[in-house]
């Protein structure tokens, strides 16, 4: 949440701890594809509206980050359904660490031997258990339609 913050996506003086309880990301994750649609429709409303109450917004700098990952999503679909996200992710920052986090530990005055991947937080973002070891983009695909479907189905009603 500090993150979409110092992007200015909430405003400077935010409670972030409010907004994570309100948001319920204190909690554990639920899958969506375990949820029926009036369910997903009622969760999407709580949360738009929580974040709307807060005064959230989308800078440029956000739009065109999901501008870019709009971008990555399509050329994972046609290039690489089978890849494994939640393995590649943990293999390019291992990499990235490797290569860059002693430079970046200097530049920002942090230890970078302390920082972890929290792996639990990339599944949760995924929607998944921390159970699941891996997720191919073709399985995320299709547990998104899953979701839209039960979502366009009960908006439908």
């Amino acid at each position: 949440m500090a993150a979409m913050r110092d992007l200015g996506a909430l405003p400077a003086d935010t409670d972030l701890d409010a907004v994570i309880a309100d948001l319920r990301l204190d909690q554990p994750t639920i899958d969506p594809t375990t949820l029926t649609g009036e369910e997903l429709v009622n969760e999407m409303q709580r949360v738009v509206k929580a974040l709307l109450g807060y005064g959230a917004r989308m800078p440029k700098e956000l739009m065109l980050y999901v501008k870019n990952m709009v971008f990555l999503d399509g050329a994972m679909a046609r290039l690489a359904p089978d890849l494994d996200l939640i393995g590649e992710i943990a293999k390019i920052s291992m990499m990235f660490a490797e290569r860059h986090g002693e430079r970046l530990g200097r530049e920002l005055g942090i230890d970078h031997t302390t920082i972890e991947l929290d792996m639990d937080g990339v599944k949760a973002g995924f929607g998944v258990d921390t159970t699941t070891e891996s997720l191919t983009y073709r399985e995320l695909q299709a547990r998104r339609d899953l979701i839209s479907k039960r979502m366009r189905d009960q908006v439908g009603r």
